[in-house]
């Protein structure tokens, strides 16, 4: 049950966004990250995608709480309760990834932007990183 009660949540943010997307960074409605307000298309293209992603994995979550409720897995709430928070991260990763690449192929990608995984952190004697 709470894979289809996540999912159904998932997917309603994700129909809303898609109805009736920002028209502005704001911290209370809307897709914003650092990349999404680096340009206004950006941001307009981070909507539509972050609402298509949340509709996407909505449904996938959805469709497996029902297939675990069908075959009567909700015993194992242990491990539901260890997975169902990655539905909810992927939507911000595939949007992430799919603005880089816009942003990239309109050469409107920050000069000082560093993917997250590839941040190397070094050590320097006295100071803390």
């Amino acid at each position: 049950m709470l894979y289809i009660a996540c999912g159904i949540i998932l997917f309603m943010i994700g129909l809303i966004w898609l109805i009736s997307p920002a028209k502005k960074p704001n911290n209370l409605y809307g897709y914003v990250s650092y990349l999404a307000m680096v340009s206004e298309e950006g941001f307009k293209f981070a909507q539509k995608s972050a609402a298509k992603y949340f509709m996407l994995y909505g449904s996938i979550q959805f469709g497996l709480g029902l297939i675990i409720h069908l075959l009567k897995w909700d015993g194992c709430i242990v491990l539901w309760l260890l997975t169902f928070y990655l539905f909810i991260i992927f939507p911000f990763i595939s949007t992430e990834k799919a603005l880089q690449r816009f942003l990239k192929a309109r050469d409107l990608l920050p000069y000082d932007y560093i993917e997250p995984d590839k941040v190397k952190h070094k050590l320097t004697k006295g100071f803390k990183d």
